[in-house]
């Protein structure tokens, strides 16, 4: 087919009429959005307790991924899960680093697939132990210097893993 003979077609955007038709108003209330952050803040305490429960399925699901090698990738299903959810309401709570954390460990999953032998499930374990760390300390926001040394430190051992190994390469 030459080039001449694409045609592109824009289908018609009749969905602002529509709401208008049915008076769908696209304002939102100031008031409704300052009552919605003030009850997620008020909900942080009752937050840590949640992920506190979370983090320890989360950890046991890495043991079980980690020590039952035939039925890996179930386990590995069963954490991503975990880590999704995790990585979800970090944000809402105040704990950005949580989601920067989880989103990091969820990437690494999905791309490794299946190829998740030991040293990779190391890098899992480290993106688990994080997290907890980063509740433990309640590192709210983005962790600050601590923060970034464990996201430099995270995003190290997965090259590490990751990498191939030069053969040969020179003695300094």
């Amino acid at each position: 087919m030459s080039e001449s003979s694409v045609k592109y077609i824009t289908p018609p955007n009749n969905l602002r009429k529509k709401q208008i038709a049915a008076g769908v108003v696209l304002t939102i209330d100031p008031s409704l959005v300052g009552a919605a952050d003030t009850k997620i803040g008020s909900m942080k305490g009752e937050y840590l307790g949640w992920v506190g429960g979370d983090l320890d399925k989360l950890a046991a699901a890495c043991d079980l991924a980690v020590k039952d090698k035939d039925n890996r990738a179930k386990h590995i299903e069963d954490l991503y899960n975990k880590v999704v959810e995790i990585k979800g309401q970090g944000g809402s709570f105040g704990f950005p680093l949580m989601t920067t954390v989880g989103s990091q460990l969820c990437r690494f999953i999905e791309i490794q697939g299946n190829n998740l032998d030991d040293p990779k499930m190391d890098i899992v374990k480290l993106h688990v132990e994080t997290l907890r760390l980063v509740i433990q300390q309640k590192m709210e926001g983005e962790g600050g210097a601590m923060g970034q040394k464990l996201l430099t430190g995270l995003s190290l051992a997965i090259k590490k893993v990751t990498e191939p190994k030069a053969a040969n390469s020179p003695a300094s």
